[in-house]
């Protein structure tokens, strides 16, 4: 499982408006959204990111991506 972003935000809007996306340095290149995301790129936040999902026993996982939804807000990292 490789790991390109995450996003933690009010459940809803995953545009972004809601919330916040990080990504890696690879991830920003090879899944960029269309534009420059380098001010995005944050390896300890994806990291601690997945150790946290990776460690909560209510996590549930889908087609490349893993999260988690509590008190109206939801974390979620994607994958390839």
């Amino acid at each position: 499982m490789k790991v390109y972003k995450v996003y933690s935000g009010k459940v809803g809007c995953m545009c972004g408006c809601k919330g916040k996306y990080s990504f890696t340095s690879e991830g920003a290149v090879e899944h960029s959204p269309g534009y420059d995301v380098s001010d995005s790129v944050n390896e300890r936040t994806v990291k601690m990111f997945v150790n946290q999902l990776l460690a909560d026993p209510q996590v549930k996982q889908e087609d490349g991506h893993m999260y988690v939804e509590r008190n109206g807000r939801i974390k979620v990292a994607f994958f390839s």
